[in-house]
């Protein structure tokens, strides 16, 4: 039986060797877990892809930014800025999974009246602060009257109010419901968001976008596959759903260039 032979194209994507890059805050929860769902992905994609895992904010998305990324999982400001920068586009996040910023202060004490506010936040590159700022306006605080420390991770956010280097600060929602509970006593939320409006969600660069409907749905339907679903739990996720490029693109207005 004679079949038709492969063009030097088909050779070459074949042998092709993609990247995976994943937004720090989640491989500092799991990161054995992601390269598991990176086995996974190249079982079911027939695809050789490296997961490299970054442990800044930063440098990750600075990395993706480079280029040689193909495949990411981001949280919403960086996923933003690879769909501005590198032509990235959503596929899919997770189910019933909303990036939310509360504003905490030390327990029992009132925020300066006027004067100089010093209000800590991971960084300047995340949504969390951007939403933070929404909440200052919610709450009449002018904003000329803030300054920010960049600490470098919401922790170490909530650790500057408890150690008194910081009137208030924003936190991300995931990190101040892992807090410890003596923690957390000696803290208090002065507002939070609830605008479910960003997420993290996986984004596909332009040399895989010819596989976008078959990747995502091979994320949506993990929850219907027993070794996708043992992975997903694994990872503390109910599912991904799909998403489009409005998604990413509304989070535009938060974002102040």
């Amino acid at each position: 039986m004679l079949t038709a032979p492969s063009t030097p194209g088909d050779a070459s994507k074949a042998a092709t060797r993609y990247r995976l890059s994943v937004c720090p805050h989640d491989t500092a929860k799991n990161l054995a877990g992601w390269f598991v769902l990176n086995t996974y992905l190249q079982r079911k994609l027939g695809i050789a892809m490296r997961f490299e895992p970054a442990d800044n904010f930063n440098i990750e998305r600075e990395q993706v930014l480079a280029g040689g990324y193909h495949l990411v999982y981001a949280n919403p400001f960086s996923a933003l800025q690879f769909h501005r920068q590198r032509g990235f586009v959503p596929l899919a996040r997770p189910v019933a999974l909303f990036d939310e910023t509360l504003l905490i202060a030390s327990a029992g004490k009132l925020l300066p009246a006027d004067g100089p506010l010093k209000i800590a936040s991971a960084t300047e590159k995340l949504i969390v602060h951007f939403l933070g700022l929404t909440l200052l306006d919610q709450l009449g605080i002018d904003l000329s009257r803030a300054s920010y420390q960049f600490v470098g991770n919401h922790l170490k956010a909530a650790h500057a109010v408890l150690n008194g280097q910081a009137d208030a600060a924003f936190v991300f929602n995931e990190t101040w419901n892992g807090m410890a509970a003596k923690s957390r006593a000696e803290l208090q939320v002065l507002a939070q968001t609830e605008s479910r409006q960003a997420s993290h969600c996986f984004c596909v660069g332009p040399e895989l976008a010819d596989r976008a409907d078959e990747i995502r749905a091979v994320l949506c339907d993990m929850q219907t596959d027993p070794a996708g679903l043992r992975i997903l739990e694994d990872l503390n996720f109910k599912g991904f759903e799909a998403i489009d490029v409005a998604a990413v693109e509304q989070l535009a207005q938060l974002v102040v260039s």
